[in-house]
């Protein structure tokens, strides 16, 4: 699927200063990478992470391994000034780059390629892992999370409804994902090994489905291809949300399913 990565480097952009508070799941994906990592033995020297927005799971590698040499890149300046700001750590390189413009960053030979919450956003995964691939010296890990196919199903669902009933053309609301399974089967035809694929579902709660949107948006991550007028957007959203929080209330709030992956593989030693 071709994104619009000047869209998303803009939407990022302009959520770098409300990311952090917002961007609670994508804390938890990096906390577990983290811990996940921690069960590796093998010495990390140089590590390449993609997407590290405005440094959490950047800031964790450093304090994991103070003397690593480690590559941050993100597709939006801002993000990375927000990063470089809070960690400034000369064994740190920063590089405003699109993750599959490989030869804006990669350099030379990396023990581990980590990436959080970020390979959803890949026009080309299938080459972009190769790339990675060949980047990582022989037992190099590459290490991701990323969201699945049931990330808001609830709000599909009501889109869906909506849009039937109203006799709409059926629109993208948010971005695609891919299920477990497609990632998988990447990571093996990349050449990669020992291939482990993780997957759960979190239940966030919100208090309306207005403050849930609007958290997403706080994210960055709203994406959208819709091409309607905006007066029929703006009516659809309006019935959506109040169907949404009419059909997925619990207590006091209403729930959006995050469905989480974690992969990891290994190249084979030579």
């Amino acid at each position: 699927m071709k994104i619009n990565k000047s869209l998303v480097a803009r939407r990022f952009d302009r959520s770098s200063s409300t990311y952090d508070q917002h961007a609670v799941i994508q804390k938890q994906m990096a906390q577990r990478l983290l811990q996940t990592l921690n069960r590796f033995e093998q010495p990390i020297k140089r590590i390449c992470e993609i997407g590290c927005g405005t440094g959490y799971l950047t800031n964790l590698l450093i304090q994991r391994y103070s003397k690593v040499e480690l590559t941050a890149i993100d597709i939006a300046p801002k993000m990375i000034e927000t990063a470089r700001r809070k960690i400034p750590n000369p064994n740190i390189h920063w590089y405003i780059s699109d993750a599959e413009d490989v030869d804006s960053y990669l350099t030379g030979k990396y023990d581990l390629i980590i990436s959080n919450a970020t390979i959803q956003w890949l026009s080309n995964p299938k080459e972009t892992v190769g790339y990675w691939e060949e980047a990582l010296r022989p037992n190099g890990l590459l290490m991701a999370s990323t969201f699945g196919i049931d990330t808001f199903q609830e709000l599909t669902a009501v889109f869906q409804k909506q849009e039937k009933q109203h006799s709409l053309q059926p629109d993208q609301h948010h971005l695609s994902m891919h299920p477990s399974s497609y990632w998988k089967q990447l990571l093996e035809f990349s050449g990669l090994t020992s291939v482990d694929v993780q997957e759960n579902w979190k239940k966030v709660f919100y208090p309306s489905c207005r403050s849930f949107l609007q958290g997403i948006k706080s994210t960055g991550a709203n994406y959208s291809t819709s091409h309607s007028p905006y007066l029929t957007n703006y009516q659809l959203l309006k019935n959506v949300m109040e169907e949404y929080d009419r059909l997925y209330r619990e207590g006091t709030g209403v729930y959006a399913t995050y469905h989480v992956i974690q992969l990891q593989a290994q190249k084979t030693a030579t």
